[in-house]
């Protein structure tokens, strides 16, 4: 992997701070994304706010890129949890992140790969696929703000869709790119101790994010979440493409033992990050 040249939102904390910190280990050139600095040495750092598409467009468009070379890799990993209002997680978590997505699209080399981190809350999902295409199809917050009139949804089930929308995404673009030599995958993992665990606390409810430790016997680390996304990021996973990862440590497998003979779509629909 050594010397590639591989971005990352949400660098500054949790999960992105994490596989910054693994990249930079192994070698790699890292710009990271994000709207607070990052603290660990990357070699190229871009302050911007996925909610400001004008903003990042031109953040983006001044960085001076490591030797003006392609990009071996895109990990998208900046999102926010529920507590917020459902337009802020909708911005962040799928119109944010497909934008810069496409942005970067030219700077991406052949045998690269993207990878989203998503959730295994995708799966309490209630909107269905008709409404996640609608949503993917959204250009620019005006158009979300007409989709949220139409599908109305607290910021906690505005956090399930925003993660089934990039699983389903991530689909779509991996086969849209196939043929550019361009690896697309999603990672969705289970309660993850990060700043951000606390929210999903109030969010899904204590009891919840508890159980879901004491049936597995603890949460997940974020450096156990990033080591799985540096590996779909590297060429070993080259044969890897198009599939959400679940890196939640057994907990569904843990479920299902308990209530054997129900169904297992049932156990997927109480999945928590």
């Amino acid at each position: 992997m050594a010397g590639r040249t591989i971005a990352v939102t949400g660098a500054a904390s949790g999960i992105g701070l994490a596989l910054v910190r693994r990249l930079l280990a192994e070698g790699e050139q890292v710009v990271a994304i994000d709207r607070a600095a990052c603290p660990a040495p990357v070699t190229r750092a871009v302050i911007a706010d996925l909610t400001d598409p004008a903003g990042l467009r031109a953040a983006l468009a001044a960085v001076h890129w490591p030797h003006h070379g392609p990009l071996h890799g895109l990990a998208n990993v900046a999102g926010v949890p529920g507590t917020a209002p459902a337009r802020t997680v909708l911005e962040v978590n799928v119109l944010g992140t497909r934008l810069l997505t496409e942005a970067l699209r030219p700077r991406l080399a052949a045998g690269s790969s993207v990878v989203n981190v998503a959730s295994v809350a995708a799966r309490r999902d209630t909107v269905g696929e008709p409404a996640l295409t609608e949503l993917l199809a959204a250009q620019d917050a005006g158009e979300l703000e007409a989709w949220l009139a139409r599908h109305p949804l607290t910021g906690a089930q505005a956090y399930d869709t925003s993660k089934a929308a990039l699983v389903a995404w991530t689909k779509r673009l991996a086969g849209a790119w196939i043929d550019q030599g361009i690896r697309v995958t999603s990672v969705s993992p289970g309660p993850t101790s990060t700043p951000i665990l606390g929210d999903f606390r109030t969010t899904m409810g204590a009891d919840r994010i508890d159980g879901a430790a004491a049936l597995v016997g603890r949460h997940g680390t974020a450096d156990e979440i990033a080591a799985v996304v540096a590996f779909l990021l590297s060429r070993d996973a080259s044969w890897v493409n198009g599939v959400d990862l679940l890196v939640e440590g057994g907990l569904y497998a843990a479920r299902a033992a308990l209530a054997p003979h129900e169904p297992l779509a049932s156990h997927e629909a109480k999945g928590t990050r």
